[in-house]
């Protein structure tokens, strides 16, 4: 199964394009499992047009492993099983588009 690196609130990741900055980290329950995502801000330069920007709300997958271990750089590390129904990602979507308005919503392969 998958290893998801926690990222801390404020951690900025630059790309060639911009960068996206985690605004939080959450936890939801679903169906008696419990779902960890992730909120951020992304922007997206460019040189005709200015700054571009999105919310979006990455979900990592169902927790198997609350931070069981820590990485080699001390960043703690959990075990997720990603969601792959189609419809279990439909009533997701649902709740999280209620907490989360006009965000791009995610799922992790």
């Amino acid at each position: 199964m998958p290893e998801y690196l926690h990222q801390d609130p404020g951690t900025e990741v630059r790309f060639i394009a911009g960068h996206y900055t985690i605004v939080e980290e959450g936890r939801i329950s679903h169906r008696d499992r419990e779902l960890i995502y992730v909120v951020g801000i992304a922007e997206v330069g460019n040189s005709c047009c200015g700054t571009q920007g999105c919310r979006f709300v990455n979900i990592l997958g169902y927790c198997v492993a609350w931070k069981h271990r820590l990485s080699e750089n001390g960043i703690p590390v959990s075990v997720v099983d990603p969601v792959e129904s189609e419809a279990e990602q439909s009533e997701i979507r649902e709740i999280l588009e209620r907490l989360y308005p006009h965000s791009q919503i995610l799922f992790a392969a």
